[in-house]
């Protein structure tokens, strides 16, 4: 599908995601995730890091981008959360 292929070509080019957490049940990340990208308007994934499961909006293309993001979800959500490297 089309729209699958547009995905894979902007994670690629993404350097950055922001990270809002990371919980040990898969199915609660995955709403979780689901819920922020559709508030805030941006892709997201969920990856298995041994027993947890992390919960990150992204990838960005620049730093600033994702420092964008974090702004918005600290004012927008009270939410906490850090820049790491996207993978």
């Amino acid at each position: 599908t089309l729209k699958s292929d547009d995905t894979t070509a902007a994670a690629a080019s993404g350097r950055f995601v922001v990270q809002v957490g990371a919980v040990s049940d898969q199915t609660r990340a995955q709403q979780y995730q689901q819920r922020l990208s559709q508030q805030f308007s941006v892709p997201g994934r969920v990856i298995q890091n041994g027993a947890v499961w992390r919960i990150q909006l992204g990838p960005f293309a620049s730093k600033a981008e994702a420092s964008a993001l974090q702004q918005r979800l600290q004012t927008e959500a009270q939410l906490q959360s850090f820049i790491a490297s996207a993978q």
